[in-house]
């Protein structure tokens, strides 16, 4: 049986992956999943709770959406590779954080936010997504990530 660990304040590190503009161009309700990322980023700031922004190759790819970035007081960590947990820096950062559960938000489902998810799996850190805070390009992608409905979050990932 799996183990699901109980969330708490004290351990918790947020990870909001890759909010640019030119990918959230062509998501679909990309309005929400900023607004979510928005109020995640305000609940954190407001209860004092670490947190990592994250951009996808910032030079080629751009900025982050003005929304966040009125609310983040931490730099972006920009990154190259898909996975956050593999980037030495951010898993550095979340290291030096002391916190040991993972709470993942972001795009895309498939790809950055599964990858981090497995990638921190692999390290055993528990992990919770915020599935209303996800999002990809295509419904497919969505629901193949460890979002809503995905085979691999049912085990693997809390919500």
């Amino acid at each position: 049986m799996t183990s699901i660990p109980r969330y708490s304040c004290d351990d918790i590190i947020f990870i909001c992956i890759d909010l640019q503009e030119t990918l959230l161009n062509r998501i679909p309700d990309s309005k929400r999943l900023v607004s979510r990322n928005s109020l995640m980023i305000d609940v954190a700031n407001r209860l004092n709770l670490p947190y990592v922004v994250t951009s996808q190759y910032r030079k080629g790819l751009g900025e982050i959406t003005p929304e966040v970035m009125e609310k983040a007081i931490c730099p972006v960590l920009d990154k190259t590779s898909f996975s956050c947990g593999s980037d030495e820096a951010i898993f550095r950062r979340i290291t030096e954080s002391g916190r040991r559960q993972v709470v993942i938000s972001g795009v895309e489902t498939h790809i950055c936010v599964q990858q981090t998810c497995l990638d921190f799996l692999r390290k055993d850190y528990p992990v919770a997504v915020l599935a209303d805070a996800v999002g990809a390009r295509g419904e497919l992608d969505h629901k193949i990530g460890p979002g809503k409905n995905g085979e691999f979050g049912r085990h693997d990932c809390h919500y």
